[in-house]
């Protein structure tokens, strides 16, 4: 994965080659074996853009949530929501 700060939002990728290790863990995800790009708010943490978006599902959530972590964590953020839900 890869993180960028791009002002009040920041982008995680995920290559295809990381979407399709991730699979393997969940396998039945309905994510398609190509790279991924999520945007989110800096300040909230929440979901601004996907792309591609042709994808939805407990497996996008759960792999949108994994590159949000790893967007937070890489780039020092302290976004309300991610915090509040580490703690749970």
């Amino acid at each position: 994965m890869r993180a960028f700060d791009q002002g009040s939002a920041f982008r995680v990728t995920v290559s295809g080659v990381e979407v399709r290790a991730w699979k393997r863990t969940f396998p039945c995800s309905g994510v398609p074996s190509r790279g991924v790009s999520f945007t989110f708010d800096k300040r909230n943490g929440d979901l601004v853009d996907i792309f591609p978006d042709n994808f939805d599902g407990e497996g996008a959530v759960a792999l949108c949530d994994d590159a949000r972590a790893y967007g937070t964590h890489r780039l020092n953020l302290t976004c309300a929501n991610v915090r509040a839900s580490e703690g749970s």
